[in-house]
């Protein structure tokens, strides 16, 4: 923040809001090779909304068509292309996604949810969608609700905290909808907080708040932030909507005069605009979440806190509801150009005209009092984790409303299962790696039940280390990992101790493990090691072992991109520009919002090519005008400043 942020403003900011995937898997297993895909869908429609769901990504809603207008209201990503923008890497573009739990886009993004058939007290059919998310141990289902003559799909969302602790707590929906130049922003507060530009100059920066006028934002001077097109880098403002709105809202309008709208209860307080920009990096943005000219999308999102790095804190027991309207109509008729303010005047005359506060209050009682009926038909299933969670529970019900049946758990769940049947947890090969994990305080008793079995199994050990060491106990992590190795080596247990020695500054003792962890793998050390490893080189800038070690390793892994971004650092170092110039020729699908390896290393490139033309030392001065007069090729080019 500056000196334009507010004492209020400050209150949870970077509250609960760290990198955090546990007890949830990586999912990074995608490439850029298009091939048909075939994708149950859920549908909920009435004489005036079509809306397409997609229960097993998150239950995201892909497409929202307006019968009336003959229009798509959201932007329809045309393809599902996953990139590395989620808290578990895979996320795709399009629609209106659901986000809870924990900072980021949700863990659940790419995972199924629970759909079902569910009937309310008038006889109409809505649509629930439920599940169990593990890092915060809270229930939440979404009731989408679209009776005959309704003008706006509605979702009445639906929080638990049956757990006898406060949890921090995150929601937000993020809303595509197609960009141009003409696209224009709406809300209740021309008060907003905004990230800087320089936030996003470079990887793993800093965010630099700012408060200000939307009209009036010192990060885009003499240009209207209303029109996201304005905006030559990504950039994301929060509107402030002040605590006496009853029902805030937001909308986007097209330059044919389709206007889209949200409006919810309080509860969902906080309005977002986030755009990719319109410089190369961010239309390459556009396109590598797409098809070329196809991508180009905006997000307007409303949350519960004042922006996305604001946590909250949910009280044990608590229950929380809010209901949230999504539809469209024609402006074309309305002049809602000139003046945000008066225009923005307008267009919530616009929206009320369709939806006033009273009705969203209204609706919201309804299907308050829905929420709790009793699913008819079970469409899709979620995980097996809530089931689980109940036999860990003593048989504890969820809450009513959502159904978590035996017949959803599945391999993942089994070593749990073993462990609650006093089992003991499946002895593994010393290569293996488990299929989930738990970090859960309440599992750390079954867990030390099962170290003092004597049967020689290093593995309970190896998976209360990891419990610990997501609980910040990480000297008793380590000694159960070295524990677990007096009676089997591991390649996990060996992996770990490496994390721990490479997190406490101790370089060579992290990789003297992770080389015992890479011998264990029989041959097969898979990616993620293999990156790890790489990265410990480069980062004691021991670039000739990083070079040899990458090199050592099989086809396969040599051509994994995300080894090859890393090598490229090593081929750079040591003078290896040949091998640099075809690395800059690849395609990386798992490129990071943020990430600048390699635009950095061309840039560095760059400027030692004009050093040697001109046998000139490389300065600032040249690698500014290497930045500036040799543009990078599309395929690393995803800058957003």
């Amino acid at each position: 923040g500056d000196g334009s942020f507010r004492d209020e403003d400050r209150i949870h900011l970077g509250y609960e809001t760290g990198f955090r995937v546990l007890p949830y898997l990586m999912q990074d297993s995608y490439s850029r090779e298009k091939e048909d895909l075939e994708l149950d869908t859920v549908i909920l429609e009435n004489e005036n909304l079509k809306a397409l769901f997609l229960p097993s990504m998150g239950g995201r809603l892909l497409s929202l068509y307006h019968k009336k207008l003959k229009k798509e209201l959201l932007f329809r990503n045309p393809v599902l292309q996953p990139a590395n923008l989620a808290t578990r890497d895979a996320w795709f573009s399009g629609g209106i996604e659901w986000n809870i739990g924990i900072y980021g886009h949700s863990p659940l993004t790419c995972s199924p949810l629970f759909f079902g058939r569910v009937k309310d007290s008038q006889g109409h059919e809505f649509l629930r969608a439920w599940e169990y998310e593990r890092c915060r141990k809270i229930y939440f289902s979404m009731d989408f609700h679209l009776p005959p003559g309704a003008a706006e799909l509605a979702v009445h969302v639906r929080i638990v905290n049956a757990a006898g602790t406060d949890v921090p707590m995150y929601w937000w929906t993020n809303i595509a909808v197609p960009e141009t130049k003409e696209t224009r922003v709406f809300s209740e507060s021309d008060d907003v907080i905004y990230i800087k530009p320089e936030s996003n100059e470079k990887e793993n920066s800093t965010c630099h708040f700012g408060r200000s006028t939307l009209q009036n934002l010192p990060s885009l001077p003499d240009k209207d932030g209303s029109y996201p097109g304005n905006f030559d880098f990504a950039s994301e403002y929060f509107f402030q909507t002040d605590s006496a709105c009853r029902s805030p809202w937001e909308a986007s309008l097209q330059k044919d005069g389709t206007l889209f709208y949200e409006r919810s209860t309080p509860l969902l307080r906080y309005r977002k605009m986030f755009c990719w920009g319109m410089q190369k990096g961010g239309r390459h943005w556009c396109d590598f979440l797409s098809l070329p000219g196809e991508g180009d999308y905006l997000e307007i999102q409303g949350g519960m806190a004042p922006t996305q790095l604001h946590g909250m804190v949910m009280p044990a027991g608590a229950e929380w509801t809010f209901t949230q309207y999504f539809s469209g109509l024609d402006a074309s008729d309305e002049d809602l150009s000139g003046s945000w303010t008066e225009a923005r005047d307008r267009t919530r005359r616009l929206v009320t005209s369709r939806l006033d506060e009273s009705a969203v209050e209204k609706g919201h009682d309804f299907f308050y009092r829905q929420r709790e009926n009793s699913v008819e038909e079970i469409l899709s299933k979620g995980s097996g984790w809530g089931s689980l969670e109940q036999m860990m529970q003593n048989g504890r019900k969820s809450p009513p409303g959502m159904e978590f049946p035996a017949s959803a758990l599945d391999e993942e769940q089994q070593d749990w299962l073993e462990l609650l049947a006093g089992r003991g947890f499946h002895h593994k090969g010393a290569g293996d790696l488990p299929l989930s994990y738990m970090v859960d305080t309440e599992w750390a008793g079954i867990l030390e039940e099962a170290c003092s079995r004597g049967d020689n199994n290093p593995w309970p050990l190896v998976m209360l280390g990891i419990l610990f060491y997501e609980q910040d106990r990480k000297d008793r992590a380590l000694a159960l990992w070295k524990d677990s190795l007096q009676m089997e080596e591991t390649m996990l247990a060996c992996r770990n101790i490496a994390v721990y020695y490479r997190e406490t500054g101790q370089k060579d003792k992290a990789l003297e493990y992770y080389t015992r962890a890479f011998q264990l793998c029989s041959g097969d050390p898979g990616r993620p090691l293999c990156e790890e490893i790489l990265s410990l080189y480069i980062r004691t800038e021991n670039y000739t072992g990083a070079w040899d070690f990458y090199s050592s390793l099989a086809i396969e892994l040599r051509n994994e991109e995300r080894l090859i971004s890393l090598a490229a650092v090593a081929a750079y170092e040591t003078a290896r520009f040949d091998i640099l110039e075809q690395i800059f020729k690849k395609d990386f699908p798992s490129i990071r919002e943020g990430e600048t390896r390699l635009m950095d290393l061309w840039v560095r490139n760059s400027a030692r090519k004009l050093a040697h033309v001109r046998n000139i030392p490389i300065d600032a001065g040249l690698m500014e005008e290497a930045r500036r007069a040799c543009p990078p090729p599309p395929g690393i080019d995803f800058s957003m400043t």
